[in-house]
């Protein structure tokens, strides 16, 4: 079975699992323990529980997974690695790290729904690269896909954008963040700045075309901060 159809379909994810874990006679529960460790030597903090295995293992009522689970990645190095010995120094791999797209489609424009988040696909990315960017767990970052024209030339149609979701204070203006504003989602340059004595957050476009708009600071919620733009040549 190949990688990408284990880390992008639930239902050949759950067959996997269970072939694998009868191939060496693992519990749902040694299963769980493994990765569970092989996470924490990772950075992730992700929860991972023989419920968490075995809930996954039992397919919903119309027979199907709705979503691959984050904790995937983890329970796949534990196959290919198996159990570490007690006595064994264990380094961090500093190999693949996947981080979860989301099928969320931040506007750049007319903005988008957040109501739902659902997952589309586990990217892989060097580890060592993510550590570059962020040190934040890779639980708390997302890939998104910006549309429209109102953040050009910084950000064009179909960019990769990869948002770390611990970071929402506005310390430093102008930066490009990920928000929620008025029901619709955005990928925008935010500064804070104050009228009349209030606090107030202008909402910036880097196309000149584009007017920039000013709201309270209670309208405006930040989902994470843009670390890293990926674009098709």
């Amino acid at each position: 079975m190949a990688a990408s159809d284990i880390l992008n379909d639930p239902e050949a994810a759950r067959e996997w699992i269970i072939a694998e874990r009868g191939k060496r006679g693992w519990s749902t529960t040694k299963l769980a323990d493994v990765a569970r460790n092989i996470a924490r030597r990772e950075g992730s903090s992700i929860g991972l529980t023989q419920q968490s295995v075995s809930g996954f293992e039992q397919p919903g009522r119309d027979g199907k997974n709705k979503r691959v689970p984050q904790w995937l990645p983890y329970v796949k190095m534990a196959f290919e690695e198996g159990e570490a010995p007690s006595s064994q120094d264990v380094h961090r791999r500093d190999e693949l790290a996947y981080v979860r797209q989301v099928d969320i489609r931040y506007a750049m424009g007319d903005g988008a729904a957040l109501d739902e988040y659902p997952d589309v696909t586990l990217v892989p990315f060097n580890l060592g690269f993510i550590n570059q960017l962020t040190r934040a767990p890779l639980e708390r970052l997302f890939l998104a896909t910006g549309h429209g024209d109102s953040m050009e030339p910084t950000l064009l149609k179909n960019d990769l954008i990869l948002i770390d979701t611990t970071e929402t204070s506005l310390r430093m203006g102008d930066q490009i963040w990920a928000l929620e504003y008025a029901g619709a989602g955005y990928i925008k340059r935010l500064r804070r700045v104050r009228r009349d004595g209030e606090d107030r957050i202008l909402i910036l476009s880097d196309n000149e075309r584009v007017p920039s708009e000013e709201a309270h600071p209670e309208d405006v919620h930040i989902v994470g901060k843009v670390v890293w733009i990926g674009r098709q040549m």
